[in-house]
């Protein structure tokens, strides 16, 4: 009997792991991991540092400068996903969208010693064939410096590290660059985009705030302004240095803006009084799409 309950429990374990039902416990730890779920940041780094020399000697991904120089295409053309319509929890947005979010990491020349280091932010994939979202500044802003910086890989939750081949359209205004990275024959993660959102409407981020890597945070969309003559949004849900190029998520789990930049507000004694967090509407995306 002993020995028929045990070969039913082999049985049912293969069944349920091939039908994807095993449970959390059973999915493989990932290399940057303690245990499965739990990130150990430093890890992380010298995940990607170790995977991007790799790249750099066997798949040459483009040169930071020559990324820089593509910005100046305006339009690409893709198929995107369809909206979701079901309402979500914050935790079922989180575990639903992380595959499709993405560590920018930027390779660079150190000054101090003669390694090469690793600047992170934030980006997401929207289309099939690594076309992913980031940050205009991440390919050229106050951080970038041509003369230094590399080039650019990315990394998905699994902790593949693909090389970035090109920017297929970009906008200053709108902080916005849209690129490709080189899946490799993987198939990854597509995010949907839905609408602009109105204040009082939740949001959540995932994103990789100072580098605390896959971090979740909620709130509000608080106002719509115009900034640079384009379109911005207010939000309540905290981000940070890292976080630059992330997804903004409204309720059903659609991407309804990016990540793109904090303003401090002082007083006249010049103490802070509170940190006006500035999303790019998913619109101003869409408007580089055909």
């Amino acid at each position: 009997m002993k020995f028929r309950f045990s070969k039913f429990k082999t049985i049912l374990s293969a069944i349920l792991l091939f039908l994807g039902l095993a449970g959390y416990s059973q999915q493989p730890k990932k290399v940057y991991e303690s245990e499965t779920g739990v990130t150990i940041d430093d890890a992380v780094f010298q995940h990607i540092d170790q995977e991007a020399y790799k790249l750099m000697e066997q798949r040459h991904p483009e040169r930071f400068a020559t990324l820089a120089t593509q910005l100046v295409n305006d339009h690409v053309d893709l198929k995107l996903l369809g909206s979701l319509r079901k309402k979500l929890k914050p935790s079922d947005i989180y575990q639903k969208n992380i595959s499709g979010v993405l560590v920018v990491a930027t390779i660079y020349k150190c000054d101090d010693c003669p390694n090469n280091h690793i600047r992170a932010s934030s980006g997401f994939v929207i289309a099939e064939n690594g076309i992913a979202v980031t940050n205009y500044h991440i390919f050229k802003g106050d951080a970038t410096n041509e003369n230094s910086d590399l080039a650019v890989v990315v990394m998905d939750y699994d902790g593949n590290v693909y090389a970035v081949k090109e920017v297929l359209a970009a906008s200053f205004n709108d902080d916005l660059a849209i690129f490709r990275f080189d899946p490799m024959g993987e198939k990854t993660k597509i995010l949907p985009l839905g609408q602009d959102i109105v204040p009082g409407q939740d949001v959540s981020i995932i994103s990789h705030p100072h580098s605390m890597f896959y971090s979740l945070t909620s709130g509000v969309a608080t106002r719509s302004y115009l900034r640079n003559e384009t379109k911005k949004t207010s939000i309540t849900a905290e981000f940070s240095q890292g976080s630059s190029g992330a997804p903004v998520f409204d309720d059903k789990g659609n991407v309804i803006g990016i990540v793109s930049a904090t303003q401090s507000l002082y007083n006249t004694d010049k103490n802070i009084q509170m940190v006006s967090r500035e999303i790019v509407p998913v619109s101003r995306l869409k408007a580089l799409i055909n």
